[in-house]
């Protein structure tokens, strides 16, 4: 007989195994050892706080399950719970050193998650188009598109690249040729467009056309050499036979497992496991949330160093993201960048918090008011994943998000059974 285990049960085993394991290796950490000598203090285990934020976990858990299981909404929360939300709570216990305040924003933007998606805009009145049209719309403006690349990059173009070589060497070659129009395309086409015509491609059966999908997304990897360019088209298949409540189950599931086996190579010190899947994508971000907010706390930078620095004085001569390397990784060249918290905070304190909240919540309530099939839900990881180490403001305008938003609406939107 096959044991079936709902999704509550995922999730609270992934919690209090990742509170564990964290809490036990935390000390053993240089970032984490030297953040709290600089405070003077160390990273504690407060069985009050251990208690508080197991209740927190609990009332989270339940606003989440009561969503629509169906809706790419329960998707979205589900994976910000998952990389933002838990490990807050587990950073939380450490009452040395996580402030109270900072687990206040987070919970304000889980909740502000949950009551913007009750709301839902009516997108009725945009004409839909089916698959076939998708097709040959989303081929034409890649096209077109990649007309400027290759004028600039053609003759720049090095097949050593494609056996792993010289890598470095181009990127630096191709950096020389940049412009606006590549830093704000190249990701709209290489993790949103170029898969999702691969994708539409192989749903309707049109062979030639995975073909020359497969040649553009080579070629815009030869344009510069970042491998990362695959990384749209390999969500999007993983997750693409899933309904949304499956794909996290699987991913619990399959975390939990990972997770116990790293406590086992930890055993005999191989912590390798633990920190490229948990420590870096989970906590690392905790972490830098307490040291921008150490570090930003009455100096707030008002946009100086984004879209505002024609207007105001930037006040450091590294940016922000090296300054906090300098100061945190005694290491000028490190770029510790970090998301829509510690964004929101370093540009206007609290209520850059709550600006960065209100417009990532409201853009999210957007798409969910369209009707988007689980199977697309590889794309959207990459905006979450984004919005989880860059500037909110970056990741709408260079990443993609905006050009999501708008295909969503236009190409994605499919009507309803």
């Amino acid at each position: 007989m096959k044991l079936k285990l709902n999704a509550k049960f995922y999730f609270t085993t992934y919690f209090f195994l990742l509170l564990c394991f964290y809490h036990v290796k935390i000390s053993t950490y240089y970032y984490w050892g030297y953040f709290a000598y600089l405070n003077d203090t160390f990273f504690d285990f407060n069985v009050l706080r251990f208690f508080i934020s197991s209740l927190i976990f609990f009332i989270n858990l339940k606003f989440l399950l009561q969503k629509n299981k169906n809706d790419l909404i329960f998707g979205i929360i589900s994976f910000f719970f998952i990389l933002v939300t838990i490990p807050s709570l587990i950073s939380f216990i450490s009452k040395n050193l996580y402030p109270v305040e900072l687990l206040f924003y987070h919970q304000l933007f889980f909740f502000s998650m949950i009551y913007f998606s009750r709301s839902k805009i009516n997108f009725s009145w945009i004409p839909r188009v089916n698959k076939v049209q998708s097709l040959y719309i989303v081929f034409g403006l890649t096209t077109i598109g990649i007309i400027p690349y290759l004028i600039a990059y053609g003759p720049y173009i090095n097949l050593n690249n494609l056996l792993f070589k010289e890598i470095y060497e181009t990127r630096a070659l191709m950096g020389q040729v940049s412009s606006h129009y590549f830093g704000y395309t190249y990701s709209i086409f290489t993790k949103i467009m170029i898969p999702l015509f691969i994708v539409f491609a192989l749903e309707l059966k049109r062979w030639y056309f995975v073909i020359i999908g497969v040649i553009y997304m080579l070629l815009f990897y030869l344009f510069g050499a970042h491998k990362t360019i695959y990384i749209g088209i390999v969500l999007l298949l993983v997750f693409y036979k899933f309904s949304y409540l499956n794909i996290i189950k699987f991913i619990l599931k399959y975390s939990n497992v990972l997770i116990i086996l790293s406590a086992i190579l930890a055993w005999f010190s191989i912590d390798d496991l633990w920190i490229l899947l948990f420590r870096r994508v989970h906590f690392l971000p905790s972490l830098l949330d307490m040291q921008y907010l150490e570090f930003f706390n009455g100096m707030p930078l008002y946009w100086s160093d984004s879209f505002l620095s024609r207007f105001i004085d930037y006040p450091f001569d590294l940016n922000h993201a090296k300054s906090i390397g300098r100061v945190y990784y005694r290491n000028d060249g490190m770029n510790a960048n970090n998301g829509l918290i510690s964004d929101g905070y370093m540009n206007l304190g609290t209520l850059g918090v709550f600006i960065n909240i209100f417009i990532v919540s409201f853009y999210f309530m957007v798409l969910n008011s369209l009707n988007i099939k689980s199977k697309y839900i590889g794309i959207y990881l990459l905006v979450i994943f984004s919005l989880i180490s860059s500037s909110v403001f970056t990741v709408m305008l260079t990443h993609g998000a905006l050009g999501l938003l708008i295909i969503s609406i236009f190409l994605l939107n499919e009507k309803e059974s």
